[in-house]
């Protein structure tokens, strides 16, 4: 095999790698989804409790680094915070702590 037949194998090979590559960072920066445990239309039924960990639980899968050294004990295996702030949540994620929070605050829980 002459050097001429290795750079299409080379190429073709690369080629898919820098896709690979590519859909990969999309996929991490713009590709985030989040599931959720609890089901917004059970939040009236949760406790203050429950709320306050369905809240910590969401955060910490969200990478947004814990507040208080409780929710820190609660949820110590999540993967590293990035960051401090939820602007890095993606919209649907803000929505969903902006209806738990609502909720909670209607209930009368303290925190929210």
């Amino acid at each position: 095999m002459g050097n001429c037949d290795f750079y299409p194998v080379a190429f073709i090979f690369f080629r898919r790698l820098i896709l690979v590559g590519s859909l990969l960072a999309v996929t991490t920066l713009t590709g985030y989804t989040q599931s959720f445990s609890t089901n917004p239309g059970t939040f009236g039924a949760k406790t203050c409790q429950q709320l306050w960990y369905v809240e910590q639980e969401v955060l910490a899968e969200g990478r947004v680094c814990l507040k208080t050294e409780r929710a820190r004990r609660a949820f110590r295996r999540a993967k590293r915070c990035i960051s401090n702030s939820e602007t890095i949540l993606p919209g649907q994620t803000k929505d969903y702590l902006k209806q738990l929070r609502r909720t909670a605050r209607d209930k009368g829980c303290a925190g929210f």
